[in-house]
């Protein structure tokens, strides 16, 4: 079969705009990948009709001409994408061409503007209650609840239904349920020869639920159907609050649990076997232009000196809180330590053999010791024993959770929630959906 013929020049076109007085020179590729009207994107499914990939290199401007009334630009194009006609205009309002010169990004394609985590410290989080029927109807209750979400991981719906269904009707206005091997819904209650610690009567510590998955679930719900007379009180933790004070506490330890994989799994080979391998304190890629870095230290050396050079105010705490994706931590879940390249953060071992599991096991256990003692101080607990018809809301990859003990033989009463969970896009697809219909309300 003979092989398609690639060009090795590179042709990059520009077209020229004045913009406030002065020359733009942008790709045509650009303006041209950049077209929305009908023939490029289709009007109800907001979908592409065009491949980007099909632009010819070659493509240029045949004429652009500024539209003053409506404050645009229409451009006409030579060797236009296959099956486009001469007549074909792209029209870009100035607005779009003056942020795309300036920021990089046409309006509505930036980056998102979430509510930036509060960590938790010395007081309590600020949490408000939401009534049920209220969420259920109401948008902008929603809306806060989503933003607290953000904000302090945390938050109750009180008054809710005791029907089994009540749960995934608050889950589903948030996003569809995530189905597990657990189930669509799930009951966390007291079970002879139980196949997961969340169904003893013991004290649970923290972590974070379905930590051997590739993906753990964002948002997890607990609805309380029934509480324990004694004990079996709900705690949660802060734990990008606790990696931060790790960091300011000792760097290296911060460095060694964001950059050091170790394994996790589910091991029931008759039902379930999951495995997976992952750092502690998951990062986001950290990048400045075209570098990309594995270690937080060298990343945030390197952002400081050129936000100074530029006038900037150097390193925030609120930089590194971004510079955080999730955390982390199970240690029911934890499997035995093995040598392995991590292909993430590219982790080179020289010596892969005995000596270097065993530095590699020390290195980690001293870190986790020390962030571990940061996760269980008081002052920066929440605890609340929930009451029937309370169901808790958290981030699943931010706040870990544990449970105080409880006596399963309780007056015949044990304690019962119900649980279920939420995936991370639908989440945020729903935050973005609510942001611009509030957005959209205020502008009117």
């Amino acid at each position: 079969m003979s092989q398609p013929e690639f060009s090795s020049k590179q042709i990059s076109t520009k077209v020229p705009i004045p913009i406030d007085g002065k020359k733009a020179e942008f790709s045509a590729i650009l303006l041209r990948d950049a077209c929305s009207c009908p023939l490029c994107v289709h009007e109800s499914t907001k979908q592409r009709l065009f491949s980007t990939a099909d632009i010819p290199a070659e493509i240029q401007s045949q004429a652009v001409e500024t539209d003053a009334a409506s404050d645009s630009v229409n451009i006409r194009w030579e060797n236009d994408v296959p099956g486009f006609t001469e007549e074909h205009v792209t029209t870009l309002s100035m607005a779009a061409l003056r942020q795309l010169s300036s920021s990089g990004s046409l309006p509505g394609h930036q980056q998102d503007s979430f509510p930036p985590p509060a960590l938790w410290g010395q007081e309590a989080p600020n949490l408000v209650d939401y009534d049920y029927n209220t969420y259920m109807r109401d948008d902008g209750t929603l809306h806060q609840l989503i933003n607290q979400l953000e904000t302090e991981g945390l938050a109750f719906v009180t008054n809710v239904p005791g029907k089994e269904e009540s749960l995934a009707t608050i889950a589903t206005r948030i996003g569809p349920v995530k189905d597990t091997f657990y189930g669509y819904t799930w009951d966390v209650r007291t079970v002879p020869e139980a196949i997961n610690a969340a169904y003893t009567s013991n004290d649970l510590g923290f972590h974070t639920d379905l930590l051997y998955f590739q993906q753990p679930p964002h948002i997890q719900l607990l609805h309380c159907i029934q509480s324990a007379s004694s004990g079996g009180a709900s705690v949660f933790a802060d734990a990008f609050k606790a990696a931060v004070d790790l960091f300011h506490m000792d760097v290296d330890a911060f460095e060694t649990l964001a950059t050091v994989p170790v394994n996790y799994h589910y091991n029931h080979p008759d039902s379930n076997v999951y495995r997976t391998t992952k750092p502690v304190i998951g990062l986001r890629p950290l990048r400045i232009g075209n570098t990309m870095y594995t270690g937080i230290q060298d990343y945030i050396r390197d952002w400081h000196e050129l936000s100074m050079r530029k006038g900037g105010s150097g390193w925030t705490e609120a930089m590194l809180v971004d510079c955080m994706d999730k955390i982390n931590w199970g240690p029911p879940f934890l499997a035995p330590f093995s040598i392995h390249e991590d292909p993430i953060h590219q982790e080179q071992l020289a010596d892969p053999d005995l000596s270097a599991l065993n530095s590699k096991v020390d290195r980690w256990h001293q870190a986790a010791s020390k962030f571990n003692a940061l996760l269980q101080r008081p002052e920066c607990l929440y605890e609340r024993k929930m009451k029937p018809g309370e169901c808790v809301l958290f981030n699943n990859t931010r706040i870990l959770h544990s449970r105080r003990a409880f006596d399963m033989a309780d007056i015949g009463k044990p304690r019962w929630l119900r649980g279920t969970y939420v995936d991370k896009d639908p989440y945020f697809s729903k935050l973005r959906v609510l942001q611009h219909k509030f957005r959209s309300s205020k502008a009117d």
